[in-house]
């Protein structure tokens, strides 16, 4: 393949199901990327899904997911996200084992297709997280992209994981093992959707988000065999804390987390995690994506559990209206 070989261009729906073959071969598809779970984020948040896909004569061999929205009905844009996704955007095809020169030019000939294409498009702003499998932006940044720098956690789960946690988070586990918890799959998308409110109001912020995508998502799960919701329960049966949990052939995802805000200490939140980590060894899962990292107090709960920091990107274009509109913005600022 050569850099001026590819030529880019929106999907048809009837072509989605290459799509998510492209999904599970590239090394940055994930869950977040296949189908399914996008026409569900592009349901929930009413937005439209655009799947831009770059074919060498008639191979998929590479695109970008985004979602396109309208500011008041009238000026589109366009995100990589939608909500409780943390990352999607672009896909690229296996080259391990090319040489980095042709590697190279071919991821390169490849996004610069993809971006020719998306900009066609006249959004008056584009922002695409990139998965963490993405390690190179460059060509975006060569174009006069902004980039950003994000980051989550890893914890691999092979052999005895648990003796690698800290002494706090084995004391909070063996403290709810001892008060007879335990857990149960529970698809029940009220149940976890009434915890999460609880987090929220506790911290007098509003949800971000409805009970319909809890439901949306677990209906995906359910379909695709590819997730689930986990409960922790005390021996009165009480709800102390709920998980959503999400995986591909790659990795599992830490999707959605809540607690029953009564019960926060009694440690059912480190014991329902721990616990779902056993789940996921066997299942036969190596590597959990704990997803936080940029917040600094869920970063400081995260260390507990001894992963590896990982960084992921992100890539911005503003079109002219938006550049205007935020040069005004600093400038009046500088102003004052």
């Amino acid at each position: 393949m050569k850099a001026n070989d590819f030529e880019a261009r929106a999907l048809e729906a009837h072509e989605y199901r290459l799509w998510n073959e492209l999904t599970v071969q590239s090394l940055q598809g994930t869950i977040f990327h296949n189908i399914d779970y996008l026409q569900t984020d592009a349901k929930v948040s009413s937005s439209k899904l655009k799947i831009y896909g770059c074919f060498k004569n008639d191979e998929l061999v590479g695109g970008c997911s985004l979602f396109a929205k309208r500011f008041g009905g009238v000026i589109p844009h366009a995100v990589s996200t939608g909500p409780l996704t943390p990352f999607g955007g672009f896909l690229l095809p296996d080259l391990n084992n090319a040489k980095m020169r042709q590697r190279e030019l071919v991821q390169n000939g490849i996004l610069n297709a993809l971006c020719d294409c998306i900009q066609r498009e006249r959004y008056s702003s584009i922002s695409i997280v990139n998965s963490p499998d993405l390690l190179d932006v460059r060509p975006c940044l060569w174009r006069g992209w902004e980039g950003r720098v994000a980051y989550t956690y890893y914890i691999n789960i092979e052999s005895n994981f648990f003796e690698r946690f800290s002494k706090s988070v084995q004391r909070e586990v063996k403290k709810a093992d001892n008060a007879g918890f335990y857990i149960e799959r529970l698809d029940d998308a009220a149940v976890h959707h009434k915890l999460f409110t609880q987090v929220f109001e506790r911290q007098n912020r509003d949800t971000p988000v409805r009970e319909n995508l809890f439901t949306s998502i677990l209906d995906v799960t359910e379909r695709k065999k590819c997730g689930g919701m986990w409960v922790a329960r005390d021996e009165s049966d009480n709800v102390l804390a709920s998980r959503i949990w999400l995986w591909d052939n790659k990795r599992a995802y830490a999707w959605s987390a809540a607690s029953n805000q009564a019960f926060r200490s009694s440690g059912a939140n480190q014991f329902l995690f721990v616990r779902l980590l056993e789940e996921m060894q066997k299942k036969g899962i190596r590597q959990v994506n704990i997803m936080q990292g940029n917040t600094r107090h869920l970063s400081y709960h995260a260390t507990g559990y001894n992963p590896i920091l990982v960084s992921y990107y992100s890539v911005k274009k503003n079109g002219f209206m938006s550049s205007m509109a935020s040069g005004i913005k600093k400038a009046m600022k500088n102003h004052r």
